[in-house]
């Protein structure tokens, strides 16, 4: 009993610093998106980010920022699985998986390669082609968690592919008038090359019902995604470390194992309704504080050593992943 009040009295600042940052994100958000869609995480992270730079981060708020890093974050993780069924994913059809699939798979391998041709460490280039290619913010810091990511590195692939996602969410409505695209064939391609759900949603909708419907279900699919690509990079960074991998060298990723059997759970219905409503709710505001104290953690001077070949990177990537989107989609539909 002792060591958990010790515990908690050591992560109780920090972690209330965190909070109340996601606090002021989620309210800000509510105003701000009369105007323009942007996502509370995002708002989080910036902020973190700002009052990090601006006044510091005092020692007594370090391991409570540290464990909303980390641990709060996983459990967001877990339940982010709530927001996802198997009739949805089932729903995209053959060529829907076949566009997912492909543009995740390789947006990835090419941001990994891109990243060792420009001299980008392999790390930041995962991270960058997972946040680019699954979902984000989300994805970079549970890819990054099960990697063991330098903090610096998962700052700068989200404060990057954010940036993109961003222009992406602008930029999209209006080149689906100019192209004439369908709202099919536009609703595949948003939501299979758009980075975070929130983006997506907005551009997809910004076009038509029929769109946005299209573009969120696809969207999701691909943050199914998420559970294998973090246990394949789990598997490829420790043999890279290691000469030979076993069972027990390999990371296992439960919170990511978890985010899978909340899927599930999901799918046969076996919370109720509201109780699920609820938790889901409750996940934005977990996910939210978690992307506050890694504003906590990133320092503007740590994200200037890293130089601007990332930033082309992402650039690279995202650029990849809309025209290789684009194409597939025209073919199969």
């Amino acid at each position: 009993m002792g060591e958990v009040r010790d515990l908690t009295i050591r992560i109780a600042p920090g972690l209330a610093y965190s909070g109340a940052l996601a606090a002021m994100a989620i309210l800000l958000a509510g105003v701000v998106n009369k105007y323009v869609a942007i996502s509370p995480l995002i708002l989080a992270i910036v902020i973190g980010m700002v009052f990090r730079n601006v006044t510091g981060l005092p020692e007594i708020f370090r391991a409570g920022a540290e464990f909303s890093l980390k641990r709060v974050l996983r459990l967001a993780i877990i339940l982010l699985g709530l927001k996802l069924s198997i009739s949805e994913i089932a729903h995209i059809g053959g060529r829907g998986l076949i566009v997912v699939i492909a543009s995740v798979a390789l947006t990835l391998m090419f941001s990994i390669w891109l990243g060792r041709r420009a001299g980008v460490s392999e790390e930041l280039a995962a991270l960058i082609g997972t946040g680019v290619s699954i979902c984000g913010a989300s994805a970079v810091i549970a890819v990054g968690g099960v990697i063991n990511a330098r903090d610096r590195n998962i700052a700068f692939a989200i404060a990057t592919v954010t940036l993109f996602g961003t222009v992406a969410m602008f930029t999209y409505p209006v080149m689906a008038k100019i192209l004439g695209l369908s709202n099919l064939l536009y609703g595949v391609w948003a939501g299979a090359s758009i980075h975070e759900v929130a983006q997506v949603v907005a551009a997809g909708y910004a076009v038509s019902d029929a769109s946005g419907n299209v573009a969120t279900v696809i969207k999701l699919s691909r943050v199914v995604l998420l559970a294998p690509v973090a246990m394949i990079l789990g598997i490829l960074f420790v043999r890279r470390e290691v000469e030979s991998v076993s069972f027990r060298s390999v990371p296992i990723p439960y919170f990511v194992l978890g985010f899978v059997a909340m899927i599930f759970i999901n799918s046969i219905g076996i919370i109720p309704g509201g109780i699920s409503k609820m938790l889901v709710r409750i996940d934005d505001v977990l996910l939210a504080v978690a992307m506050a104290a890694m504003g906590l953690n990133t320092s503007f001077k740590d994200l200037k050593d890293v130089g601007m070949l990332p930033f082309y990177v992402g650039l690279a990537a995202w650029m990849f992943i809309a025209g290789l989107s684009y194409a597939m989609a025209t073919l199969l539909y």
